[in-house]
């Protein structure tokens, strides 16, 4: 006979250990989650601090450009702070140029401050003139010890050809200045006057108010200087009262066509390998000269500045 008693037993102490051995189950699941959990984290952290570690030891420059300069090398250590290189923007060069304190004062406004005036830039590469457009930006802020006058920087609008450190010229165009005679600075004497032709061919003394001096040139003011015929150059010998034979020449004659020359087959062909090997000269302008270099007869001031650079 069975025991109903010990049946019962039996099958709540079965009971028991099932739910026992479940709930361990569930037990050591949840805490395997609790480590899945606490690696994913771990993870995490040395995920964000080898991101920060990247982005640290990463530099991404503001804009395009082409690297000058560079400092560094595979494999060595850098510390914070440290220049590594120049970053140049091809397509916002400036130029920076001296300038005389008086033509700096032509250059300021009512306000004070500088103009914003045109400027030329001429790049003489191998016998050909590289020209860009521009505008005055700024002034620099204080006078450098050593050194006069005032410098300048302008923008530049189109830099094609152009490279920094480039030895060039530069231009300004001045505000209109109304109201001026343009003459050889060998007309005007040390008394600010010029002598005239007047009537029966008689010179006539004018005091002048000199304006500016530009070149080999002058530009004055006076009254009824306009459309009067001027003494190109002082003398000894000349003044007021004396009457003279006027000599009024070059006023009509043809500008000259620049002169040419023909070149050998071995010098043209010497000229030519020059302009091709020249890796600084943009298309266009090589192109331009080795078309004109095609020719029977080239420009000889062209020929001149190309052997110049050649030497010989």
């Amino acid at each position: 006979l069975i025991d109903g008693t010990d049946i019962a037993f039996r099958l709540w102490f079965a009971k028991f250990g099932y739910r026992m051995a479940r709930r361990q189950s569930v037990t050591q699941s949840q805490a395997r989650i609790d480590q899945a959990a606490s690696a994913i984290a771990r993870a995490q952290i040395a995920l964000a601090d080898a991101e920060r570690g990247l982005s640290d030891a990463t530099l991404i420059a503001p804009f395009d450009g082409k690297l000058s300069a560079p400092s560094v090398v595979a494999g060595r250590l850098v510390g914070a702070n440290e220049r590594l290189a120049e970053l140049i923007d091809p397509a916002l060069l400036e130029v920076s140029f001296r300038v005389s304190t008086a033509q700096y004062a032509r250059l300021l406004g009512d306000d004070g401050d500088i103009l914003n005036a045109d400027v030329t830039v001429v790049l003489d590469v191998a016998g050909v003139d590289l020209e860009a457009k521009g505008r005055i930006s700024r002034s620099s802020a204080g006078s450098d010890a050593g050194q006069t006058g005032r410098l300048l920087f302008a923008q530049l609008d189109d830099s094609v050809g152009f490279k920094t450190g480039d030895f060039v010229q530069v231009r300004v165009k001045e505000p209109t200045v109304r109201g001026v005679v343009r003459l050889p600075s060998s007309a005007l004497d040390a008394n600010s006057s010029v002598l005239i032709l007047g009537s029966e061919n008689r010179l006539e003394a004018i005091d002048v108010s000199l304006v500016r001096r530009q070149g080999d040139d002058v530009l004055v003011r006076a009254r009824g200087l306009e459309g009067r015929d001027v003494v190109e150059a002082r003398s000894p010998l000349l003044g007021a009262g004396i009457v003279v034979k006027p000599l009024r020449g070059g006023v009509d004659e043809a500008p000259k066509a620049p002169s040419m020359v023909e070149l050998s087959d071995e010098r043209r062909a010497k000229i030519v390998a020059f302009i091709e090997a020249n890796n600084r000269m943009p298309a266009e302008a090589k192109a331009r000269i080795l078309s004109q270099l095609s020719e029977p007869q080239v420009p000889a001031k062209v020929v001149e500045r190309i052997e110049g650079r050649m030497g010989g």
